[in-house]
């Protein structure tokens, strides 16, 4: 702009101001307080506007920080109680110690747990000495476990209880937490869960992140505000302090230009626009405006406002009132329209409210249905260790039965083999098969013991029992073998008279001795008993190697021997302590043990309160019974194993007796047939040829010779089966059961038993066993 074209603006302003009507100066006059009027309303409308907005803005920082922190509580918890139910599985825990074939169905099942509730986590379980045994399979750098998390279990294990803390590794947090592993039988720690999560995968909103005690997190930036919010956690991370922080910029700068700066501007240009204009007509029309202001206030008092506006004719003094009339009534449409506007916000914030917490309780319910999959997965694996429970009694017995059928032939050959040769240089190798052969049947007959106790068709025999006898015998017995090894043995003298079941008790207490005896190399060894306020106590104390502390439970396991690697025969088998512990739960009774690795131990029997002593009867003491002088008679075996109809049939024939051999009930009626010897003695093998059993051919047997009016021979069936529910079944059938191996003195046994006089009536079961557990009439 030129210097002459300025000039020329300023008189023109100057004219107006000072030449013309008054009307035209009122005008100007009014445009210029008109426009300080809307400048100053304008700015005070922006202040209270803006601080508003900055509160609400603040409002709905803090209501999202509540909310992100109820959604990262959600998450711990159902971390946290996922992982303390795979902690509580107790079935889990052991078959991942135990169990061989972990690899078929524990480890896919772990490994279906790479994420809990979309977290990922790496999870890893441990025995008692913080050694891994399985892990998830999580391998990625998220959630990596390190030399010092492990170290850091260590120390946790140590403790014995659950705990947790935060570590950071190249910048990033996380949460380590470990859960024990508790042996349900000794409430005992056995291992640990140990689980490693970031803390940043626990918070879901981008802005946000989880910081523990002690932990200032980021500092914020600049121009932004920052929430802490703490979270209510379970109680094993009570302790670790965690807040939720989220930052969000101090105000909504950006969105209140955007919307009320061009609301403010717009105003203000229609305001002025509209004084102008009705300045310059109110002088033309002063009276009219005054009379049309009168009826506008008059109708507006009455009716209220609804939008209405004043004429404005003229401009002069009055048309400049019609115009500020005006300008009031735009104010207070402005103002309105506000109000009107915040409210519509207003009610936007509430239905977004409702839609987030429509959405928490919608993730509530996942979190739900989660943990009741969960729960059917857990089911699931209790289910599949059960069948694999019996999978392994199914395989002990199968395997006892496939070798007691070898056994029994090299038993009975041996002991026909050792009478033939008599005082032969060889027979002194036969005395050495011997004893191999009788280590072999102590182990059969062993799992037999403990099959028959699963099978529950052990039942106590009680009646008085002295204990002093007990005391004696084996105090005479075990004497001189302690003595052959260069240590003492010793019993406390007493006269106590209990009511218990005499051969289990005296079984019992001749374990824990035989125990005591085969791990003490020195020293001495005490068998005692004395009355407390819980009952009577039976000891057995000794000076030998000793048992850690973390085998003391597990010593009672099946097959489980602390210090024989080698399996030294002459220490015993793995299963003496085992049938202790079934006995002593049979009977009521509770056994435990103390021990000082490198001092000793002491196995202590405990009977509570015994009852008092019958008034009349003695303690009966298991006898052998002494082997009667057979007399010749004439003896039917039945077994499909030709080895052992071999055997069997050499045997009884060295006694003197005649020998009639069949493979099943076909054979043996034609034997009957042919023979004109009724047989005193049938023994049949349970199991034979095509799904037939001895019960079966025995009960042909009997039907034959009663057709004969023949009297009726003692029926005997062999078994090696040692399944629980084959046991029930074959003592369920009345006849006598004997398990093989047997000897040639109970083969001698029977023979004297057959020549003596008629069977025993239907119903009475004998069971004769190279050291059973079970004599029952």
């Amino acid at each position: 702009m030129t210097q002459t074209g300025s000039a020329s603006l300023l008189r023109s302003l100057q004219r107006h101001l000072t030449a013309g009507r008054l009307a035209r100066r009122f005008a100007f006059m009014s445009l210029m307080l008109g426009v300080l009027l809307t400048v100053l309303i304008g700015a005070s409308l922006y202040l209270v506007s803006s601080r508003h907005l900055i509160r609400q803005h603040h409002g709905n920082v803090e209501a999202n920080a509540a909310l992100v922190a109820r959604q990262t509580e959600g998450l711990i918890f159902t971390l946290v109680e996922t992982v303390r139910e795979l902690s509580d599985n107790n079935v889990l825990a052991t078959a991942l110690v135990d169990s061989a074939g972990k690899e078929t169905y524990l480890l896919p099942f772990l490994r279906s747990f790479s994420r809990i509730a979309s977290v990922p986590v790496s999870l890893i379980f441990t025995d008692f000495e913080g050694t891994r045994i399985a892990d998830n399979g999580q391998r990625e750098e998220l959630a990596r476990m390190t030399s010092a998390d492990m170290a850091w279990l260590g120390r946790t294990i140590a403790t014995g209880r659950p705990a947790a803390t935060v570590v950071r590794e190249n910048g990033t947090s996380y949460l380590l937490a470990a859960e024990m592993l508790i042996y349900s039988r000794t409430a005992s720690p056995e291992g640990a869960l140990l689980y490693k999560v970031p803390l940043s995968a626990l918070v879901l909103h981008p802005e946000a992140e989880l910081n523990a005690a002690g932990d200032a997190g980021h500092p914020p930036h600049d121009g932004c505000v920052t929430v802490d919010v703490p979270l209510a956690v379970p109680a094993i991370l009570g302790s670790l302090g965690l807040t939720l922080r989220l930052e969000a910029p101090a105000a909504p700068t950006a969105a209140f230009q955007s919307w009320v700066l061009p609301a403010y501007g717009a105003i203000a240009l229609v305001s002025l626009l509209a004084l102008y204009l009705g300045s310059r007509a109110v002088g033309n029309h002063m009276t009219r405006s005054l009379r049309d202001l009168e009826r506008l206030a008059g109708t507006i008092a009455s009716d209220g406002f609804a939008g209405q506006r004043a004429r404005v004719r003229g401009d002069d003094e009055v048309s400049g009132l019609a115009r500020s009339f005006n300008a009031m009534l735009d104010h207070v449409a402005a103002i309105q329209h506000e109000r009107e506007t915040r409210a519509a916000e207003e009610i936007t914030i509430q239905r977004t409210l409702a839609e987030r917490a429509e959405h928490a309780r919608n993730q509530a319910e996942t979190a739900t249905n989660e943990a009741e999959r969960a729960r059917q997965e857990a089911v699931m694996a209790l289910m599949a260790a059960e069948r694999a429970n019996a999978a392994k009694t199914h395989f002990l017995a199968a395997a006892s039965h496939d070798l007691r059928q070898p056994v029994q032939s090299l038993v009975l050959l041996t002991s026909a083999l050792a009478i033939k040769l008599g005082d032969h240089p060889a027979a002194s190798l036969v005395g050495s098969i011997e004893t191999s052969m009788d280590a072999l049947c102590r182990l059969l007959d062993a799992i037999l013991d403990v099959s028959k106790l699963d099978a529950g068709t052990v039942s106590p025999n009680v009646q008085a029992v002295s204990l002093g006898a007990i005391f004696e015998r084996l105090d005479a017995e075990y004497r001189l073998r302690a003595a052959e090894k260069g240590i003492g043995f010793r019993t406390v003298p007493n006269s106590l008279t209990l009511c218990a079941d005499p051969a289990l008790l005296e079984r019992i207490i001749r374990n824990l001795v035989e125990n005591a005896l085969r791990y003490t190399d020195s020293g001495r060894i005490l068998l005692g008993c004395r009355r407390g306020p819980e009952g009577l106590r039976i000891q057995v104390y000794d000076t030998g190697i000793g048992i850690p502390a973390e085998h003391l439970e597990r010593i009672f396991h099946e097959f489980y021997q602390v210090s024989n690697h080698a399996r030294d025969r002459g220490k015993g088998l793995g299963l003496g302590l085992a049938i202790v512990d079934r006995l002593a739960r049979l009977l009521g009774y509770r056994v435990h043990v103390a021990s000082w690795p490198g001092k000793g131990s002491c196995f202590t029997l405990e009977i509570g309160d015994p009852a008092p002593p019958l008034p009349t009867g003695a303690a009966a003491d298991a006898l052998e019974p002494e082997a009667t002088k057979p007399t010749i008679g004439t003896a039917l075996v039945i077994d499909d194993d030709p080895l052992v109809r071999e055997g069997m049939t050499l045997l009884i024939e060295n006694f003197g007796w005649r020998v009639l051999a069949a493979d099943g009930a076909p054979g043996a009626l034609r034997l009957l047939a042919e023979s004109g010897h009724p047989p005193d003695l049938v023994i049949a093998d349970y199991r034979l040829e095509a799904g037939a059993t001895g019960l079966e051919a025995i009960r042909a047997v009997e039907s034959a010779m009663t057709e004969r009016a023949h009297r009726l021979p003692l029926c005997v069936v062999l078994t090696g089966d040692t399944a629980p529910q084959r046991i029930v079944d074959a003592e369920a059938s009345g006849y006598r059961i004997l398990h093989k191996p047997i000897a040639a003195k109970d083969v001698a046994l029977l023979l004297g038993e057959a020549s003596a006089g008629p069977p025993e009536p239907t119903g009475r079961t004998a069971q004769h066993s190279r050291g059973s557990i079970l004599i029952s009439g």
